[in-house]
C-alpha cells in the first residue's frame, strides 16, 4: 500500500451508486480514508434488475462480497433468445455448456447489490456515507481538492472521484455541457412479482426477445424471499425522451410499442406496478477522464446503451483499476494519469460495441418466422456469441494498474 507514510490519503467520492461505492470500498480496504457524498436523502425504490458478468463479479469477489453476492443472486437455468411473435427459443448459455463458467451471470436487484455494498463499506469505515450532499463543483490545487455542495459545507480531500452519473456535476466543471445524442430508441423497464406470471412462464430463464423494431430482456431476481421478473425493453423511436431512468410511463403506451408480441411479453409488461420510460442517449468521447486530483468513473465518463449489459460492469472495472493505481503511486497526478490511459480505450470500445448491438437485436429478417430462424441461428451461434462477449467478460481489472 503506497499511501502516505503518515496520515492516510483522503478520498472524496461524489455519488453513492454502484461504481462510487465499489471504489470507496476498494480504497478503504487499502487504508485510504474515504467519504462518499450522495445527493439523495434516502435509498429509493427497488429499482431495476442488474446482471453482473464475470468481469464485474471478479471485482465484487475481490472486495470480499462473494458470499453476499451469491445470497442475492437468483441464477437462471439457461439464457435464451426468443422470437417476438412465436416465443420459439434458442439456448445461448446453458449451465451444462462448455463455456458456462466464463459466462456466469449474476441476476440481482439493484437495491440488493446497493445494500451489500453499503453494508460492507459502513462496516469498514462507519459513517463514511453522507446523504443529502449535492455536489455543485470543486476547486483543485497542487496539493488538495475542495468539494463544494449546494446545501452543505465544503470538504477538503487529496482526491475527488466523480461517480455522479450521466448528469455529472464533476464532469460539467471539467468540460462544460457535453452534448447528448439521441439514439432513436427509447427504453422501458419494470419489475413483476412472479405470482402475477402464468405458471408456464415462471421458469428461471434469462430471456432476450428479439423483433424487427424492438427487443426486451427479462430475468428472475429476488428480494427478501420474494421472486420477481425484471425486464428492460428497447424500442425504435424518433420521439425525444428524457435521459432519466426513473420517469414513469403509461401501460397503454408500452403495450402499443409491443403490439402483436407474444402473450408472455404482454402479460409480463402488464404485471408491473410501475413502468419506467426513458430515452437512450450517447455522448462524445471525452479527451481525458482526469485532472490533477480529480477523476471520473462510470456513467460520468462513459455512459452506454444497455445492449450488452455492461454499464455497471464497466463501473466495477473502473473502480478496481482506480484503486490499483492510487494504491501503487504516491503521486496522485501520476496515478490518475495512468488510470486514464488504462481505461479510456477499453471502455469506449465497449460503448461502441454496445451501440452496434442495436442493429443485431432489431432486424428486418425477424419479421417472418423462417428468415427469423435463419437470422437467429446465425447471429446467436456459439461462435458469434463468443466473438461478441469473450473479450469483454475475460478482462481481469484486478491485474490492471498494479
Amino acid at each position: 500500500m503506497a499511501v502516505n507514510s503518515g496520515e492516510a490519503k483522503k478520498v472524496a467520492v461524489c455519488g453513492a451508486g454502484m461504481g462510487g461505492l465499489a471504489v470507496a470500498l476498494g480504497l478503504a480496504k487499502k487504508g485510504f480514508q474515504v467519504a462518499v457524498y450522495e445527493q439523495a436523502s434516502t435509498h429509493r425504490e427497488l429499482g431495476a434488475g442488474l446482471w453482473i458478468s464475470m468481469n464485474g463479479a471478479r471485482v465484487l469477489n475481490d472486495l470480499g462480497l462473494r458470499d453476499e453476492l451469491t445470497k442475492i443472486d437468483l441464477p437462471p437455468e439457461d439464457r435464451v433468445v426468443k422470437l417476438w411473435s412465436t416465443g420459439e427459443a434458442w439456448s445461448i448459455y446453458n449451465k451444462q455448456a462448455a463455456n458456462s463458467k466464463d459466462h456466469t451471470l449474476y441476476m440481482v436487484l439493484r437495491y440488493e447489490l446497493h445494500r451489500i455494498l453499503v453494508e460492507a463499506l459502513e462496516k469498514l469505515q462507519p459513517g463514511c456515507i453522507h446523504l443529502g450532499h449535492k455536489c455543485v463543483g470543486f476547486e483543485e490545487t497542487d496539493d488538495h481538492v475542495v468539494v463544494n455542495f449546494s446545501n452543505q459545507p465544503s470538504v477538503t480531500a487529496d482526491v475527488l472521484i466523480g461517480a455522479d452519473g450521466v448528469h455529472s456535476k464533476v464532469r460539467h466543471q471539467m468540460f462544460g455541457e457535453v452534448k447528448q445524442n439521441f439514439t432513436d430508441a427509447i427504453a422501458w423497464r419494470g419489475l413483476v412479482p412472479i405470482e402475477r406470471i402464468s405458471p408456464q412462464y415462471q421458469a428461471p430463464v434469462a430471456t432476450t426477445w428479439v423483433g424487427p423494431t424492438a427487443h426486451i430482456t427479462c430475468y428472475p431476481v429476488q428480494h427478501k424471499g420474494r421472486q420477481f421478473f425484471s425486464f428492460s425493453g428497447q424500442v425504435d423511436s424518433e420521439v425525444w425522451e428524457q435521459e432519466s431512468w426513473s420517469d414513469p410511463g403509461k401501460l397503454e403506451e408500452c403495450l402499443m410499442d409491443f403490439d402483436g408480441w407474444h402473450e408472455q411479453v404482454i402479460e409480463m409488461v402488464s404485471g408491473a406496478d410501475i413502468l419506467y420510460k426513458w430515452g437512450l442517449f450517447t455522448r462524445a468521447e471525452l479527451p481525458t477522464w482526469v485532472g490533477q486530483r480529480v477523476a471520473l468513473l462510470g456513467d460520468a465518463c462513459h455512459s452506454m446503451t444497455p445492449y450488452l449489459g455492461q454499464g455497471v460492469n464497466m463501473a466495477f472495472e473502473d473502480s478496481a483499476v482506480l484503486t490499483n493505481v492510487l494504491s501503487s503511486n504516491e503521486d496522485v497526478s501520476v496515478a490518475l494519469s495512468e488510470y486514464d490511459s488504462l481505461r479510456r480505450e477499453r471502455c469506449y470500445k465497449v460503448v461502441k460495441a454496445s451501440m452496434g448491438m442495436l442493429d443485431v437485436f432489431h432486424h428486418e429478417a425477424l419479421k417472418e418466422e423462417q428468415s427469423a430462424r435463419d437470422y437467429i441461428e446465425s447471429q446467436w451461434s456459439p461462435e458469434r456469441v463468443r466473438e461478441r462477449y469473450d473479450w469483454i467478460v475475460g478482462y481481469n481489472a484486478l491485474e490492471v494498474g498494479i
